[in-house]
Order: C-alpha cells, then sequence, then structure tokens
C-alpha cells in the first residue's frame, strides 16, 4: 500500500518501510537541503526540468508505487537535475554507515528541517515541503516508523535497501557531464560533502575538551581525519579550527598557530566575509587569547584579551556577530538560560555568548590583580547574564572557587572545588577536561594538606585513567609531585628523591620547584644557598609585578626583559661547581592564576626567608622582610597572608624581647580567623603555637593546661599520620614541658626518653629544639 492510499487509513508507521517511500525520503531531504544551499541548485536553465513537473514527480511517488524505485536517479532518466541525482547517490553512499542512517533519518531532524508556514509555487526558489503538507507528514511519518523499530531491524531493513540499489546501479557507471571543471556546478555536486565535512569537524571540535567526547579515537586518528578534510577541501575553515583546538590539547603551539591562521585565512576568503570583516578580526583576537592563556601566556592572553573585546564592541555597533557556528567552542552555548529568565537579556546572549564570557573574565581577573575586595568581585560576577548559562556555570565558579583559594580560604575552595565537579559532569562545558583536571588537581592538593596523603595519591591515579587523554595531564602531574615532595620533606629521610621531584616539578612550574628547592637546601643545612634561592624568587617577582603594570608593548617588554637580565646578574649565588643545584631561570613566565597568583608566591618566599633569618638570629632582616610581605599583602588583599604576618611578628617579638604576660586581642583575633579559615595542617600549627604561648606566658596559672595537653596530643596524631618528624619532636618537647607543670613526672620522663630516641634516629643535631622554640606557621 503506498503512503498516499494509507494516508486516511489506521495503519501502522512500520507500514510505510518500503524501498520506494526510503527513496522518496533521500529525495525530498536532499531538495530541502539543497534549496537552503543556493538558490541556484534548480535553475531551469541548467537542467531544463520545470520546478512544477518535479513537483509533480514527487507527488506522483506518492501516489503510485514502482517495481524499481532507482529508475530515476539512473543516467537515461531526465525527470530529476543532474546535481540532485548526484547527491542522492552519495547519500546512499554515506548511509552505508548504520549510526550515519540512524541520524539521517531521525524525527527530530526531519522536524527542524521543514518550515510550518507556507510557501508560495510562484517564488524562484520552487516550491518548499512545509511541516503540515503532504511532504512533510510523509517525512516526519517515514521517520517515526523507521525509528520506531528496533536497530536491529533497522540495519536489516538498510541492508535489504542497499542491496536492491547495489543490484540496479551495478553496471550502470554514472557519470555527470559538466562543461568547466570548476564551474558552479561541481561546487553544487560537493556542497552536500562539504556540508558533512564541516559538520564532521563541528562535533569533533566540540567533543575535544569534553569529558568522553570521542573515546573511541585517538589523537593520531584525529590528526588523519583532518589531513583527509584540509586535502579534500582546502578552502574550507571548519577542519582548520578543529586542528587547533586540538593542537592546543597537544600543547604544540607552532601548530596550534598555523592552523588557527589558516582558518582566518580561509574566512576571510569566502564570500561573506566583506560584510562582517570587523567581527571575523574580532573573534580571532578571541582565539588568539584563548590559545595564549591555555599556553600559560598570562600577560600576551590579557592583551588580546582586551583587543578582542575592543574590536567585537567595535563590529555590534556597527552589525552584530554573525559568526560561523564554529565559535560556539570558546565558551559558547545554544542552550537555554540557567534560572532568572525574565532578567537575563536573552538577545545579546545568544548573539555574543564567547565575547561577553571574554569581557566577564578579563574585567574579573583584572580587578583581582588590583587586589579588589571580594565583594566587588562577586557583584561584577553576578550580575553579568553569562553566569546563569548552564555550559558557562562551572567555569564561573571555577574561577570564585580560584580566588577563595588565593585569598586563604581552602574550606571553602574545597567545598567550591566539588561543586564545580558535579556542575560540570552535570553540564559539560566546551572545556570540560580542562575544567575537571584543575578543580581535581586542587582537591588532590587539599587533600594533601588536610593529612590524606593516600587518598590524594589514589584520586590522582583515578584522574589520569579517567578523564585525562591530552595536556591536562600536566596540571594533575604537578599536583602528585607536589604531594609526593611534601611528603618526602616531612620525614626528610631521602633528600636525594626531593631532588628528583623538584627536577621534576620545574617543568611544571619554576617558581614552586624554586621555593621547594630552598627548602630542601635548608634541611641539608646549606642557609646561605637556600637564603639565596629565596631572595632570586622574591626579587624575580617583584620585578614582574612592577613590569606587568606597565607592560602594554614590545617595547615595554624588552624593558622587563633587560630589567630581569640586570637583575639575574646583581644576584652572587653561592653555588659550587658541579653542584647538583641549578639556578632557576624564570624568563617571561607567569604562574597559573596570573598577577595575583605571583604576588602569593612572592609572600611565600618572603615568609620563608623571615624563618630562615629567625633560626639564624637575625631579628632585623627578620623585620624588614616582614613589613615588605606585609605591604604585599594587602595590596593583593591576600588576608590569610596578612594573618601569618601577624603570627610570625608575635613570634619574633617573643624570640628578641621578654614576652608578655597575656597574648594581646589582635593575637587572638588573627589565631581565630586562622583556626576558622585554613586547612587543618594549618589549624594544627595555629594550635600548637597558642599552647605555645599560653605555657610560656601563664603556666603557673594552670587554667587551660589539661585542655593544652588535649591539643598537643591531637596535634601528635596528626603530625604522626603524616610523618612530620620534625614536628613531632616540637609536640614531644611541648608536652614535656606541659606535664612537667602539671607535675606528671613520670610521663615527661617518658615522653622525653621517647624525643631523644626520635631525635637520634632521624640523625638531628643534638642543638635541634634547645632554647627558644620558632613556630612555623606556614
Amino acid at each position: 500500500m503506498t503512503f498516499y492510499d494509507s494516508f486516511l487509513h489506521d495503519v501502522s508507521f512500520v507500514d510505510s518501510l518500503t524501498h520506494t517511500n526510503l527513496m522518496l525520503f533521500i529525495l525530498l531531504r536532499e531538495y530541502i537541503l539543497s534549496v537552503r544551499l543556493g538558490q541556484s541548485m534548480f535553475d531551469d536553465s541548467v537542467d531544463g526540468t520545470p520546478k512544477m513537473r518535479m513537483y509533480m514527480y514527487f507527488y506522483d511517488l506518492l501516489r503510485k508505487s514502482s517495481d524499481d524505485p532507482f529508475r530515476c536517479i539512473s543516467e537515461d532518466s531526465s525527470l530529476l537535475p543532474t546535481s540532485l541525482k548526484a547527491l542522492v547517490h552519495g547519500r546512499i553512499d554515506r548511509i552505508r554507515d548504520s549510526f550515519e542512517a540512524v541520524n539521517y533519518i531521525h524525527p527530530s531532524d526531519v522536524k527542524t528541517l521543514l518550515l510550518s508556514s507556507s510557501v508560495s509555487l510562484d517564488e524562484d526558489d520552487g516550491f518548499f515541503p512545509t511541516r503540515d503538507s503532504v511532504f512533510g507528514l510523509f517525512l516526519r511519518k517515514f521517520a517515526l516508523g523507521f525509528h520506531h523499530q528496533s536497530f536491529e531491524e533497522m540495519c536489516k531493513f538498510k541492508y535489504s535497501f542497499l542491496k536492491a540499489y547495489d543490484k540496479a546501479t551495478s553496471f550502470k557507471r554514472i557519470k555527470y557531464p559538466f562543461a568547466q571543471p570548476n564551474s558552479c556546478n561541481l561546487q553544487l555536486l560537493n556542497s552536500s560533502t562539504r556540508t558533512h565535512t564541516s559538520e564532521t569537524a563541528l562535533q569533533i571540535s566540540s567533543a575535544v575538551g569534553q569529558l568522553g567526547g570521542r573515546p573511541g579515537l585517538d589523537t593520531k586518528e584525529l590528526d588523519e581525519t583532518f589531513s583527509r578534510c584540509k586535502n579534500l577541501f582546502p578552502e574550507l575553515p571548519a577542519p582548520y579550527y578543529a586542528a587547533h583546538l586540538l593542537a592546543i590539547r597537544k600543547r604544540n603551539i607552532s601548530e596550534a598557530v598555523d592552523n588557527l591562521c589558516s582558518y582566518f585565512e580561509t574566512r576571510m576568503a569566502s564570500e561573506w566575509s566583506d560584510k562582517g570583516l570587523k567581527n571575523t578580526c574580532a573573534y580571532m583576537a578571541v582565539a588568539s587569547a584563548n590559545m595564549h592563556l591555555s599556553f600559560g601566556h598570562w600577560l600576551r592572553g590579557k592583551c588580546l584579551e582586551k583587543e578582542a573585546l575592543k574590536k567585537s564592541l567595535e563590529s555590534e555597533s556597527g552589525a552584530s556577530l554573525n559568526h560561523l557556528k564554529i565559535t560556539h567552542s570558546l565558551l559558547n552555548t545554544d542552550t537555554a538560560s540557567f534560572r532568572y529568565d525574565s532578567q537575563i537579556p536573552q538577545r545579546i546572549i545568544n548573539r555574543m555568548p564567547h565575547v561577553t564570557m571574554t569581557e566577564l573574565r578579563t574585567k574579573f581577573w583584572s580587578l583581582v590583580d588590583s587586589g579588589a575586595s571580594p565583594s566587588e568581585l562577586f557583584l561584577l560576577y553576578f550580575n553579568s547574564p553569562v553566569t546563569m548559562l548552564p555550559a558557562c556555570f562551572s567555569i564561573c565558579l571555577l574561577d570564585i572557587a580560584t580566588v577563595w583559594s588565593l585569598y586563604g580560604y581552602p574550606i571553602l575552595y574545597t567545598a567550591l572545588l566539588q561543586c564545580v565537579i558535579n556542575a560540570d559532569c552535570l553540564q559539560p562545558c566546551p572545556m570540560s577536561d580542562v575544567v575537571l583536571s584543575t578543580a581535581f588537581a586542587g582537591m588532590i592538593k587539599e587533600f594533601s594538606a588536610s593529612g590524606a596523603v593516600n587518598e590524594a595519591l589514589n584520586l590522582a591515579n583515578c584522574v589520569e585513567t579517567v578523564i585525562c587523554r591530552f595536556s591536562e595531564k600536566s596540571t594533575i602531574h604537578q599536583a602528585r609531585l607536589q604531594v609526593e615532595l611534601e611528603q618526602a620533606l616531612r620525614s626528610g629521610v631521602d633528600l636525594a628523591q626531593c631532588d628528583r621531584l623538584v627536577n621534576a616539578l620545574r617543568l611544571c612550574c619554576p617558581w614552586e620547584a624554586a621555593l621547594y628547592q630552598a627548602e630542601v637546601e635548608r634541611l641539608r643545612g646549606n642557609c646561605v644557598t637556600s637564603h639565596d634561592l629565596l631572595q632570586h624568587v622574591v626579587q624575580s617577582a617583584l620585578c614582574r609585578l612592577k613590569s606587568a603594570t606597565i607592560k602594554t608593548s614590545e617595547v615595554t617588554s624588552g624593558a622587563a626583559d633587560s630589567s630581569t637580565s640586570r637583575l639575574n646578574s646583581s644576584i652572587t649565588f653561592h653555588v659550587e661547581p658541579f653542584s647538583h643545584l641549578s639556578i632557576p631561570v624564570f624568563d617571561q613566565h607567569v604562574p597559573l592564576g596570573g598577577i595575583a597568583r605571583l604576588a602569593q608566591i612572592a609572600v611565600r618566599a618572603q615568609f620563608a626567608l623571615v624563618e630562615l633569618f629567625m633560626s639564624m638570629q637575625m631579628y632585623a632582616q627578620a623585620e624588614q622582610m616582614l613589613d615588605e610581605a606585609r605591604s604585599l599583602a594587602v595590596q593583593y588583599g591576600l588576608c590569610s597572608a596578612a594573618n601569618k604576618v601577624c603570627l610570625l611578628q608575635h613570634a619574633l617579638r617573643t624570640l628578641h624581647s621578654a614576652p608578655s604576660s597575656e597574648p594581646s586581642v589582635e593575637l587572638d583575633r588573627v589565631l581565630c580567623e586562622a583556626l576558622h579559615q585554613s586547612d587543618h595542617s594549618t589549624q594544627w600549627r595555629c594550635l600548637t603555637y597558642a599552647s605555645r604561648l599560653r605555657l610560656r606566658s601563664s603556666a603557673e596559672l594552670h587554667n587551660f593546661l589539661q585542655f593544652h595537653i588535649q591539643q598537643l596530643y591531637g596535634a601528635l596524631t596528626f603530625y604522626r599520620s603524616v610523618d612530620d618528624r620534625r614536628r613531632i619532636l616540637d609536640i614531644l618537647a611541648l608536652l614535656a614541658v606541659a606535664l612537667n607543670c602539671g607535675g606528671h613526672t613520670k610521663e615527661r620522663n617518658e615522653l622525653a626518653n621517647a624525643f631523644h630516641e626520635l631525635r637520634k634516629e632521624c640523625q638531628f643535631a643534638d642543638t635541634f629544639l634547645r632554647g627558644k622554640h620558632v613556630v612555623a606557621v606556614l
């Protein structure tokens, strides 16, 4: 029964699955796609086929069943345009792939293909089947009937159709004579294949950064796919941009730059480039900024972001930003807003989401670098409509979590990282792997700081095996190295292993590696070398912080390079020839997190110098360094660092002057904030420091003696779990003092014996912890 005869009868959708109907389905779909691609596709002067006659032919196929459904696309048939027959043959060859066939006959695609409004037959474009027309009803019913079957039944029907097609066309080698090889007809013949290639590149580029986007393809296969696309269609922009994104993931900057330039060359050479040249330039600046930020070129990326924002806003004043569909790979989304639909200007979001996101992040990190308050930052973020987009939500939340980490709130930072992971798994963003790897790297470090070292290493193993297939392994690898290095420094058993870990970490972040190298040298007893390394880090960071505010051109960049070279030449390092130590060279590297992160590293190096000066009884130099650290922490809003400055200043005063009878109100406030904001490791250090102050200032009162003993036992348990032997000895000494004040002589003697045995086992000097105690608050 034909579709026309069964239209008014009560029959199932599956009854419409015949070879003739599938042939008509392909003809109608290719015709509709061809009309959308170009108006000259079916010009009467080219093919000599009247449009009304072609309409009646489609109508006759609905009414009559044919014994040979492939006769219409044969060489001797003049019923259809030649270009349409070529497209149909290409589509039939392509649906030999079962998944391609299922997607091609999907009801949702058919629904979006058809228009709801009526189109006149007298227009130059010919007729266009609408959703409520007989052809629209046929397309929808056939797609529903095809998908009402199981996958095996779909494949069986497709194989029978292809078998009949191969039998009908096996002895007919169809040739399509065209007058000119490079004529418009040849371009129209390849238009369907070009569209398929563009769609494939779009799908790959959007899935490259998402969790499990294309698990069946590795990097080599993707490279081969893009090479074939670029060889077949060198003028098509989409494969170049997809290859550019893949090169970023492979950490190949030269390949990324070449593909990006090729993409914009083909984009600007296209027929519509003259309509929006400013739009193309604006998006090129955005893509270049994204590339440099991905490679850690922070300052260069920020300059390009500002240039992109300027050009994008200029283009918006003259015309809308009519970018290609592929631009959604840069924080773009086609989904609806997350909430507050009535308050979000949806028209602006649909037109320029990636530019709005670039503007938001540029302003946000500029405020962070200028030391803005958290209220200003959150006001900027939550007043932006892009923040509510589901595909941008995890990226925005990760930025907020990073800021809390810079300000010194690790507990809130850890909680927000868990929210980032959950949000991105529910709605992957276009850079999902980058977001997830960064969030998991932060979780790994926080697990280590809380004493769960084994859990941190296990999490690193799971992340590497599950989500990291490209460059994101470097982020997880750096987190793993820092966890292993901190644990090795706590035990202090194998310093050679610490050197190997530092050398490996230097490839990921030279700033962090320099700080750890200074700590290793201090444990070796090379205080002078440790001082030189820390001083080098401080001066290099301050030099970059000063030059970052004025670096706007290559001239200023050259001036910064010359100042850096003068800085390096002015420092005299006490390193012997053929030593295991290599002096770090930072060049223009800025750590991940930008200027605020660089300021945090400078403050950490200053704190390490303060502790080194205090251990060598150089109190004046320590006081001067603390003043510099305080000014830097206040300038960039590092609240946790400012509290640590207060603690170290009080510890410095207790070392070279008589302690006061009671701790000051300011010190109590700082200790209270540290106990509520810091991680577990810092909390135990602050509790130990508070117990030390109480024991020294009011030991004769015994008011809080029992409480301090319980706190010290808790700290001892924590440091034993992480094998921090130096702090274990410190806790044992404090416990002995507390027990002696309470009259517990037996317990004091046991702790004293344990103290001497552990000190001997760890091969510490006899002067370790003798006399006055220096508390490491960091």
